[in-house]
């Protein structure tokens, strides 16, 4: 019995080892802003802002339609200033991100980096 639970300690720790870090980095994208939001989750997790991105970008009525959104942890201010400028004007954005392995109270994907596409 107590063999039985130290190896499920075990399994347990290894798990959540593997699970930290991310899956893969700065992974870069073209969208438009839809929204931009702050966001309590559960009752033990901290707010965070976060942002809506559609992956469809159309140029004077040409282009693609998307159906595909990314939704992206944002860090800093600096950053939300930009996305809400991008979602009042409609204008493109150039983003960078990171994939985190595991979570639980944020979204998996964190913008790094975002510039507005003149």
């Amino acid at each position: 019995m107590k063999s039985g639970l130290n190896m499920l300690m075990v399994l347990v720790f290894v798990l959540l080892l593997f699970s930290c870090g991310y899956t893969s980095k700065n992974n870069e994208s073209l969208g438009q802003v839809k929204k931009v939001a702050n966001t309590t989750p559960l009752i033990f997790c901290p707010d965070y802002n976060e942002v809506d991105i559609s992956l469809g970008v159309m140029r004077n009525g040409v282009g693609s339609m998307s159906t595909e959104d990314v939704w992206l942890e944002v860090d800093g201010t600096e950053h939300l200033k930009i996305l809400k400028t991008a979602a009042e004007t409609g204008k493109l954005v150039k983003f960078e991100y990171n994939v985190r392995r595991f979570t639980i109270c944020v979204p998996e994907r964190i913008l790094t980096r975002v510039t507005l596409v003149e």
